[in-house]
């Protein structure tokens, strides 16, 4: 017998809020900044972009959607590319160098968007220069590096912050009020949505690298512009790992990986292909109490979590995130890096295997709670003016409205770091990088 019930919940984004009505951004959520701040700067966050690329080209694009947003100047290696970005999107100030860009008055926030072994230093001109960063990710290619630029930022009470934009998606909020128990917080209240402490978290993101780039020049591989898919996916992953327990790194990792051959010599500077991992977590619960048969002294496993994954660009995967509780499971959707809905699934009473049995609404038959809740948050369309200039070339870029906007709400509240992806998370992934390569490469 089933009698599966579902939800749906439908939340269309507010230009004039900046998020969507049905779950607050974790920063509001915490009073670091409130619902009314959008009014609190009068005049727009002027935004200068580092570098030209596609990345830099979608979050221009997803800019011009957001009313106290605008971008000042663009700066590239080369005037010519920096006055064909300008021209492009509309920009008044097109900079030859990036030390210009970053000395441009005009300029608030530098978005750092340039290849990844670049990061650090574009990002130390930004602050020496005295303007907030806001640096693509990975932050660096070393934790080290990264928590040097959070210190210069705190140093000269400048924002800094990693471009994580997942964790700015609202079907990952909404995730994160369902892991940690903040159902209170949410505006659209849904009844009995815990899961329980997370046990297992699942995820993968792989592509079918040749649909990006040649093999094996494409930065998407090569060593000397930040290529392997350590550098470009397996933030993502990681990010989704660390979600249910901030900045607390695993207890063990054991990765395995796909490394080109050494021969023919040509493949020397390409990074990884794919790396599967698997790691575990010491959990804060109170599982591990008063749960012990009358014959067994032995506590059980309950405060241990385990978190698997795969990434790489053999072929496109599925790209889902599951979190695993006792008493449900909730799975981001695809794509998870840059999700517009999210799926809670409750575990029936005495249900095993995915099975169902005649209490499948946790207990009691006649419930009008629905088993599932399915929230679909429907990403801003792209205007005229986007379509009229390039478009949107990578999936699901109008998402960036969500990471620009609690920029500026951080920086009208004068807070320095982002509290969705903080430091600490930002630091401990890149640790976690580190030994994943150690052991792919050994």
């Amino acid at each position: 017998m089933s009698n599966n019930r579902t939800q749906t919940i439908i939340d269309e984004f507010d230009p004039t809020l900046g998020y969507h009505r049905s779950v607050l951004p974790l920063d509001i959520r915490l009073g670091i900044t409130t619902a009314s701040s959008l009014h609190d700067q009068p005049l727009p966050l002027r935004w200068g972009i580092l570098a030209t690329g596609k990345v830099a080209h979608d979050f221009a694009q997803a800019l011009k959607v957001l009313p106290h947003h605008t971008i000042a100047a663009v700066g590239s290696r080369t005037v010519e590319r920096a006055e064909w970005f300008a021209h492009r999107h509309g920009i008044p100030t097109a900079h030859g160098t990036y030390e210009e860009l970053c000395n441009d008055s005009n300029v608030d926030i530098v978005y750092v968007a340039s290849l990844h072994p670049n990061h650090k230093d574009h990002a130390v001109m930004a602050l020496n220069s005295g303007k907030y960063v806001l640096v693509e990710k990975p932050m660096a290619m070393r934790a080290e590096d990264a928590q040097l630029l959070y210190d210069l930022g705190k140093e000269k009470r400048l924002f800094v912050g990693e471009g994580m934009w997942t964790r700015f998606f609202p079907a990952v909020e909404w995730t994160r009020t369902h892991l940690q128990g903040e159902e209170e917080l949410v505006v659209v209240k849904e009844p009995q949505t815990k899961i329980g402490q997370v046990k297992v978290i699942q995820a993968d993101f792989s592509i079918d690298g040749q649909d990006v780039g040649p093999y094996p020049s494409d930065s998407l591989y090569a060593k000397e512009l930040g290529g392997g898919s350590a550098w470009t996916l397996l933030p993502y992953v990681l990010g989704a790992f660390l979600l249910p327990f901030g900045g607390r790194e695993p207890d063990r990792i054991a990765a395995n990986g796909i490394i080109p051959d050494t021969e023919p010599e040509k493949d020397n500077d390409v990074g990884d292909i794919a790396i599967g991992m698997t790691m575990t977590f010491t959990i804060d619960d109170n599982e591990s109490s008063g749960r012990r048969s009358n014959n067994d002294s032995r506590p059980p496993p309950g405060n241990k979590a385990i978190a698997s994954g795969v990434v790489g660009y053999l072929a496109e995967s599925s790209e889902v995130t599951v979190y695993a509780g006792k008493t449900g499971r909730i799975i981001v959707n695809a794509p998870a890096h840059c999700p517009a809905s999210a799926t809670l699934i409750r575990k029936p009473i005495g249900s095993r295997g995915n099975g169902t049995t005649s209490s499948e609404s946790c207990g009691d038959s006649s419930s009008n709670i629905p088993t599932n809740i399915q929230v679909d948050f429907p990403l801003p369309l792209p205007t005229h003016e986007v379509e009229d200039s390039g478009g949107i070339q990578l999936p699901n870029s109008m998402g960036f409205v969500y990471e620009a906007e609690a920029v500026r709400r951080l920086i009208c509240a004068k807070h320095l770091t982002f509290p969705q992806w903080t430091p600490e998370e930002s630091v401990a992934c890149l640790r976690i990088i580190e030994q994943i390569l150690k052991q792919v490469h050994k």
